[in-house]
């Protein structure tokens, strides 16, 4: 909820992403203000290449010496106050007629989000201010923070977005699903219901975006000026391996035994209706994926249904809390390759916006998710001169996307043209065709056919 909530609000007071850093969760809050130093980690995923930053406690007062005394003129300013209210429904059914007996299977979900009043206020250090205070400055070279650095690069927090009072934000996800068998003298029914309502406390002070100054230390050990980073946006390219198609990269999952599956499939849409859980997974797996320990100290921080959902995708992973944080460890070879499959599956959600997660569990739930995978496929390779998917050909070589749209009742055509929406792409029923908007990205399709393949496989 608060990297969603963040992220909203940033697109609103930077639109061209081109200054501020949305804050990805509150506990790095207090670590995030100006003259607050960074570690800078590269990182290439299936469907991006960017930069992370990962704060310190560490100041640049910290690492000059004698530099306690200095006073760099902080400025202070309230800026804007935001607010919003947003909704979505979706909703899906399956029905076959055999004869006197009616089996079918419907899945709807809702999702609404608020935000209440946002006061916030910009704190920030102007460059010509910072780069007179620490003129003729020695860095301590024998910091231990220094000693670190690479290349000599040091970044810097030069100014925050703060919440000025305290705010909330209020999210509220409602699942239904049943199964119903209609005979001429009998009639049963089962279903689920869920309906979740989670509410974030912003803190006054609590620092919601950031911006970054690069400094550079010279060869007598002084500091000047880097180029200027802007944010994360400002660095994407679009990355990915031509050599490795995804398909490989998830080959591991479809070797695990129906039950594992089964295992694996309702934890995937327990994370599906959770949408703050992607981003802690992320950082747990990168760990893993470099033969590490993930720091698990976090869990005793987490909520009782959060820090459940986390142990068990660990224990279907192998990874028990038992080892220090840090520490080297061996996986077998069909542990390694389930934990890099489960990591592009993790990686391809944090690429989508969270409100297509619900209509990802609903077509799992309305068994379309088979359909939609190939629907993708096709969208992608008519866009791209390099197609990036291996998988069997269409039966309907000329024209496949009529086959798979005919393919849809009108429920699940709802719930397809809704998915695609937010990609995008636009199905017309009528002519069974396919068209697509400025909005439509190769990077953003890619995340969407692993999560739909991911979710395929571990159905079977």
């Amino acid at each position: 909820m608060f990297q969603r909530a963040t992220k909203k609000i940033v697109r609103e007071i930077d639109p061209d992403g081109f200054t501020l850093i949305p804050v990805t969760s509150p506990y790095h809050s207090q670590r995030l203000k100006p003259l607050n130093l960074l570690i800078k980690k590269e990182k290439n995923t299936w469907f991006s290449k960017f930069c992370k930053y990962v704060p310190t406690a560490f100041t640049l007062t910290d690492i000059l010496l004698n530099g306690q005394d200095l006073d760099f003129a902080m400025t202070s300013c309230s800026i804007a106050i935001y607010s919003e209210t947003s909704s979505s429904s979706v909703s899906g059914e399956i029905g076959v007629d055999m004869g006197s007996v009616h089996p079918g299977i419907s899945a709807s979900g809702s999702l609404s989000d608020s935000i209440s009043n946002v006061e916030m206020k910009r704190k920030a250090i102007s460059e010509p201010t910072l780069l007179h205070v620490i003129k003729d400055r020695k860095v301590n070279k024998e910091h231990n923070f220094v000693k670190r650095l690479m290349h000599g690069t040091i970044y810097m927090i030069s100014e925050v977005i703060e919440v000025e009072k305290p705010c909330t934000v209020n999210n509220t996800t409602k699942g239904e699903s049943a199964v119903k068998i209609l005979m001429k003298f009998l009639k049963a029914e089962s279903g689920v219901n869920i309906s979740k309502e989670k509410q974030l406390y912003f803190p006054a002070g609590t620092t919601i975006a950031y911006k970054i100054t690069e400094l550079m230390i010279t060869l007598n050990d002084t500091l000047e000026p880097g180029y200027c980073l802007g944010s994360v946006a400002n660095s994407m390219a679009f990355f990915f391996d031509k050599k490795v198609p995804i398909i490989t990269s998830l080959d591991p999952l479809t070797k695990l035994s129906a039950d594992k599956k089964l295992l694996f499939l309702n934890t995937f849409l327990e994370v599906l209706g959770n949408c703050d859980d992607p981003p802690v997974f992320e950082e747990m797996l990168d760990q893993m994926c470099e033969g590490f320990q993930p720091d698990l100290q976090v869990l005793d921080e987490m909520e009782e249904n959060k820090r459940e959902r986390v142990e068990k995708v660990l224990d279907l992973l192998g990874i028990k809390k038992a080892d220090p944080p840090g520490q080297p460890l061996t996986f077998t070879p069909d542990q390694e390759g389930t934990i890099r499959a489960v990591s592009v599956f993790i990686q391809s959600l944090c690429e989508m916006d969270p409100e297509t997660f619900i209509l990802l569990a609903t077509s799992a739930a309305a068994k379309i998710i088979s359909t939609l995978r190939d629907l993708v496929k096709v969208i992608h390779e008519k866009r791209s001169p390099v197609p990036r998917f291996q998988s069997h050909q269409m039966a309907d070589d000329q024209s496949p996307e009529k086959t798979l749209i005919s393919h849809l009742r009108d429920e699940e055509f709802e719930i397809a043209q809704e998915m695609l929406e937010e990609f995008g792409i636009q199905l017309n029923r009528e002519y069974a065709s396919i068209s697509h908007n400025t909005c439509y990205k190769e990077q953003n399709i890619l995340s969407l056919f692993t999560a739909l393949y991911t979710l395929c496989v571990v159905s079977e």
